[in-house]
């Protein structure tokens, strides 16, 4: 009879090559109990593991997308915060010029010319609004301040030119009648405030670009973002402030100030109208883009369902496995803790 033995040390070895490969599975298994995808796409999906980064690079494509729809809706909405600012202070000054018609009393005259020049600050003010660092009516030059205010030498042009054209016409400037008045404002006054002169490089109000920012909102979508203050509704707005506070206080004759009033609620009238015509083309973009968010959201819920179905495991049966691999991995450290107590001397 032939006896043989079993090394204590190969059952060691053996059993520390379990807990290694034990281990690194119970590490496997838990990642995709917790996460509830493949630990390692590669080698459980195979050859559909392209897929999976197609669905992840569509995935982040749309959140990038969402992410910049988010800038353009805050450029929108504070763009569109601000031109509600200006109606509302185009409204206020044609309700205190429409209470001077037909008075020439000083008081009366002080509150229009004050309020025509609050009204002008708020345009100054609120043109030159920034958000995150830009421009919000500059067009596409966001890092240039859109709107210098030339009200001290466009006033001293226009008083200069007044006492010019009633010296031309053999008259003092309060002997002026009502329609020599709105020949002076139509042909001197009004022209100050055209696209030409407002964008003058050297003497005129405003740096802004004629050209609006346009952003992509999806993948054949593109809006208009911005707007800028060049628009005819911004030099109308200066136009009405800048004939009450620059020819009011001149002396007029009371047919000649009911003229410049009159003119003057005509200018913000259509200020009011150009500045409500640019909110509802930027209240179009911001419909465009929640339409396109809605959109993307749709996009990104079905490829993320399709991601799932490719990458998820049931976090179920990880568990199951984590717990048998947990008692297993206990089981072989007990094992080894026995193995290793074993020796001759308790037998001898």
């Amino acid at each position: 009879m032939k006896s043989s033995f079993i090394s204590s040390s190969a059952i060691q070895d053996a059993m520390r090559l379990t807990i290694r490969q034990t281990q690194k599975q119970l590490i496997t298994s838990s990642l995709e109990a917790t996460t509830g995808v493949y630990a390692d796409i590669g080698a459980s999906l195979g050859s559909g593991a392209a897929k999976s980064v197609n669905f992840t690079s569509e995935i982040s494509r749309i959140a990038a997308l969402k992410g910049s729809n988010s800038v353009v809706s805050g450029r929108l909405e504070a763009s569109q915060l601000g031109l509600d600012s200006m109606k509302k202070a185009g409204d206020a000054l044609v309700s205190k010029l429409t209470a001077l018609q037909g008075s020439q009393d000083k008081t009366s005259i002080t509150v229009a010319m004050q309020s025509a020049g609050d009204a002008l600050s708020q345009l100054m003010d609120t043109g030159n609004t920034m958000l995150n660092g830009e421009y919000l009516f500059s067009g596409i030059n966001t890092d240039v301040q859109p709107l210098k205010d030339q009200s001290a030498t466009v006033t001293a042009n226009i008083t200069a030119a007044l006492g010019t054209y009633a010296a031309s016409l053999s008259k003092t400037v309060g002997e002026l009648t009502g329609p020599e008045m709105e020949t002076f404002i139509t042909g001197t006054v009004e022209p100050m405030f055209s696209e030409a002169s407002w964008t003058d490089p050297t003497t005129g109000w405003s740096s802004a670009s004629n050209q609006n920012m346009t952003s992509r909102i999806s993948n054949s979508e593109v809006v208009t973002s911005s707007t800028n203050a060049n628009s005819e509704g911004m030099r109308y707005f200066a136009l009405a402030s800048i004939t009450v506070s620059a020819l009011a206080g001149q002396g007029l004759s009371a047919d000649a100030l009911g003229k410049v009033t009159s003119k003057a609620i005509g200018y913000a009238a259509q200020a009011t109208t150009g500045i409500v015509t640019q909110a509802s083309q930027l209240g179009l973009s911001q419909e465009r883009v929640e339409k396109a968010n809605d959109a993307l959201d749709a996009q990104s819920n079905i490829i993320q369902n399709k991601l799932v179905d490719l990458q998820g495991v049931d976090t179920s049966e990880a568990s199951t496995l984590v717990n048998t691999l947990q008692t297993q991995l206990e089981t072989a450290y007990t094992i080894v803790s026995k193995i290793q107590q074993l020796s001759l001397v308790n037998y001898l």
